[in-house]
């Protein structure tokens, strides 16, 4: 029998955020739901990105890019790479089945860092049209093999 997953409380997560970036506002509604802002700047030489973080303890974390709007994309791409919605630049971090993240996790120290690290692959997707970010893409959204 599977072992239930504790869900770590709104507050805590809400803590450790603010531990992390203590410059910054963490919003806890009646420990149900978390939102957080924040400007990253995802390597020395990178772009600055307002993201927007929105938990709710019954969903998993959803990592927005709120500015630039829209981000840039690769030349020859239509779409961004690794991201659940191009409109609202929702990005893909992890994959949704639980193993990578789950309730027990702290969001300061995996899906905050995780998003530093998409934004870094995404700017090397913007200079070479080539995503070293790994994951997976589903069937109809990987790229198209042109025939020679």
């Amino acid at each position: 029998m599977a072992q239930k997953i504790k869900p770590i409380s709104i507050a805590i997560q809400a803590l450790n955020i603010k531990k992390m970036f203590p410059d910054t506002k963490v919003i806890n509604q009646r420990d149900q739901l978390l939102t957080w802002t924040h400007s990253l700047t995802p390597s020395p030489l990178g772009d600055n990105y307002d993201i927007k973080l929105v938990y709710q303890i019954t969903d998993k974390p959803k990592i927005y890019v709120t500015k630039p709007k829209p981000l840039a994309l690769a030349i020859d791409e239509t779409k961004l790479p690794h991201c659940y919605d191009q409109k609202l630049q929702y990005l893909c971090l992890y994959y949704p089945d639980g193993t990578e993240w789950n309730k027990s996790m702290l969001i300061a120290t995996t899906i905050i860092p995780w998003a530093y690290e998409w934004l870094y692959h995404y700017e090397i997707w913007l200079g070479t049209g080539e995503w070293t970010g790994g994951g997976v893409h589903p069937i109809k959204n990987r790229p198209k093999v042109s025939d020679k």
